[in-house]
């Protein structure tokens, strides 16, 4: 009763604290809109707030879907636990070791590279102020930051919430990507399992005195429920995700040209100029992320037909055949993930996110000259 008292209790808090982180990042959200308001005919004052305020919008839709679907994804994180995803055999174990310490360095890289930003800003604020010089934040507070409390107070405001800002937004993503990863590698495992069948299920066979078909059929069977319950995992997080995904898609272009448009104003050589770009190696891999793991399960989901046929079907009992050819005719279309069911997760889609950024850039520069 205390466990379930304390885990209840961890829950409520833990919800009220997602509520609050929401609350600032939008109370900030609104602070950055007027001061783009007020400074709209200014555009060197406008490019500096406008690449962290389209940042923070896309950081607010995944907040609220995290938090108005928190019960599902935790239901799908915690399936992930399931005995059908966690094979015993040494090439699966190794895959999901693989995937393991591959999520924890990408997530380690992409939160690090977020708060090494916000601390470089940090420092470039800090260093102006010593140097004697104005210091104007790019947001709305209201308050003359002349007098040193004041500056400070503002300073660390700022600082917070956009380490918040960054360390949400690289975790969620973090999060999306580990669970495709996922997937690509159950679809992995899952092909080495079929490729192997028949083998597997003669040494059953031979070792239990079980009939040889009946471990066949008992082996496909296993591999089709397996198959069914990744499709349904990559399902579900498209579900979920996939309206937050279009929106990072919609505004990512737009944030890459606004970054990229004060990047060239900047000096090579100053703390602001690689804040800068690592804030944009941080967007970069933020849209590459979704890109390449959706590209890279589409690719293992294409192949798993292959596999299926490639087993040695021929001397298996025609109850087997006819089973692996309705199996088949099952998987033969591909998992194409997809950002709200209209642009597939490919490099392809990634590039082209990247031309039209420079499209927007080359634009803005043109009718600023």
């Amino acid at each position: 009763m205390r466990w379930r008292s304390g885990s209840a209790t961890a829950v409520r808090v833990h919800a009220g604290y997602r509520v609050a982180v929401l609350a600032i990042t939008s109370i900030y959200l609104l602070q950055e809109c007027v001061y783009a308001y007020q400074e709209r005919n200014d555009m060197t004052k406008l490019s500096r707030v406008m690449f962290l305020l389209l940042c923070h919008i896309t950081s607010i839709a995944k907040q609220i879907v995290f938090h108005t679907d928190a019960d599902r994804i935790h239901d799908m994180i915690q399936s992930l636990n399931d005995p059908i995803y966690n094979a015993s055999s040494a090439y699966a174990q190794s895959l999901l070791q693989r995937t393991a310490r591959g999520a924890r360095l990408l997530l380690g890289a992409y939160a690090g590279c977020a708060v090494l930003t916000c601390m470089l800003w940090l420092l470039f604020l800090v260093m102006h102020r010593i140097a004697g010089r104005s210091v104007e934040f790019p947001f709305w507070t209201g308050f003359q930051t002349d007098r040193p409390i004041v500056f400070v107070l503002v300073l660390l405001y700022s600082f917070y919430v956009t380490t918040l800002v960054g360390i949400a937004n690289t975790t969620m993503d973090a999060l999306m990507a580990t669970i495709l990863y996922q997937c690509q590698t159950q679809l992995r495992i899952l092909r080495n399992d079929f490729q192997s069948l028949p083998e597997e299920a003669k040494k059953v066979s031979d070792r239990t005195g079980a009939s040889y078909e009946a471990v066949l059929m008992y082996f496909l069977v296993k591999g089709f429920n397996h198959y069914k319950r990744v499709t349904e995992t990559a399902k579900l997080l498209q579900d979920i995700t996939g309206v937050t995904i279009l929106v990072q898609f919609g505004i990512g272009g737009w944030i890459l040209c606004m970054a990229a448009y004060k990047l060239v104003s900047l000096n090579i050589l100053s703390i602001e100029f690689t804040s800068m770009t690592l804030f944009i190696l941080c967007i970069l891999t933020e849209l590459f992320l979704y890109c390449y793991y959706g590209n890279e399960l589409t690719v293992e989901s294409d192949r798993i037909v292959c596999s299926v046929y490639s087993m040695q079907w021929v001397r298996t009992p025609p109850r087997f055949r006819r089973a692996v050819v309705l199996l088949m005719q099952f998987m033969r279309r591909p998992l194409r993930p997809a950002a709200g069911r209209v642009i597939p997760l490919s490099l392809d889609t990634f590039l082209k996110i990247l031309k039209s950024s420079y499209t927007f850039y080359a634009v803005l520069r043109q009718t600023n000259k």
